[in-house]
């Protein structure tokens, strides 16, 4: 089979929820998944089986153990292998037709516009909080839109996505760092522990508070489950789907998909932010 033909074999299946002219800019996309491992790492294996034509895979980290629980990349046959080999392995093996180009670096700011330069969409799929804000704002500098999203324990997660055009990515999480560089490890270190303050609200919304403090202290990394990761990767990719294809996404910035599986009435909403704008310490 030819790869014109496998490709359409392939894809069949989606036809009928999408038009084959939307299928067609699928295979003419091409995407940038930032980070490669719970979420990204599934961002990227949906990519693939979807049919996007060209995907960059970043992240410069290998497997160990406690990704196995929830990185769809990882298992014991990939331990200690760089994320973003595997990446490329796995996602070939999966759909022979995408062009695919896998990164070991971390987005920062002496690369991020070589690295996200030339895709259609950007898929943040990071844990620190200063690589967020460099991704989103050189996206957003190269007139492309991103996708964004964050987890928190036990089962909450938000979702959303920012357009050159809209709302930026620290206006709308109303951190302190717009329009200045990173550069700067005091602001860095600012923008960095706005996570610690995360780890301690979540200690309300029932994470163990040993756990906060461990984190605080460097002693005990997030705590994720592959349900969380993998609903956020879902929703993620659902907006750079809808966007893709010219679809309107569920949750253009300002808005969020929230996600808290512990909210029995509501437990996924897309919502508009409380008056003042979100706070990122609740998300």
């Amino acid at each position: 089979m030819d790869k014109d033909a496998f490709y359409w074999e392939m894809v069949k299946r989606n036809i009928g929820v999408y038009t084959i002219e939307e299928q067609e800019k699928l295979r003419k996309a091409r995407v940038a998944v930032c980070g490669l491992g719970g979420v990204g790492g599934y961002e990227a294996i949906l990519c693939a089986r979807m049919g996007i034509g060209g995907i960059t895979g970043m992240d410069m980290d290998s497997f160990d153990i406690s990704n196995i629980n929830r990185q769809m990349l990882a298992s014991t046959s990939t331990l200690d292998e760089p994320k973003a080999l595997v990446a490329e392995r796995i996602i070939r093996e999966i759909n022979p037709t995408i062009e695919v180009k896998t990164v070991k670096a971390r987005v920062d700011e002496d690369n991020a516009v070589e690295l996200l330069s030339g895709h259609d969409i950007v898929l943040e799929a990071v844990d620190d909080m200063p690589s967020r804000v460099i991704i989103h704002r050189t996206a957003r500098e190269l007139g492309i839109p991103s996708v964004g999203m964050s987890g928190s324990p036990p089962n909450r997660g938000f979702v959303s996505s920012f357009f050159p055009e809209g709302v930026p990515y620290e206006a709308a999480l109303n951190l302190p760092c717009m329009g200045k560089k990173l550069t700067a490890m005091e602001l860095r270190q600012q923008i960095a522990d706005i996570k610690k303050k995360r780890a301690w609200y979540s200690v309300k919304m029932g994470a163990p508070a040993s756990w906060a403090g461990n984190y605080c202290e460097g002693k005990d990394g997030w705590i994720i489950t592959p349900v969380r990761a993998h609903l956020l990767a879902l929703f993620s990719f659902h907006e750079a789907v809808q966007i893709l294809t010219g679809r309107e996404p569920l949750a253009p910035a300002p808005k969020g998909i929230l996600i808290d599986l512990d909210n029995l009435q509501y437990p996924i909403r897309v919502v508009e932010p409380p008056e003042g704008g979100w706070d990122y310490t609740t998300l």
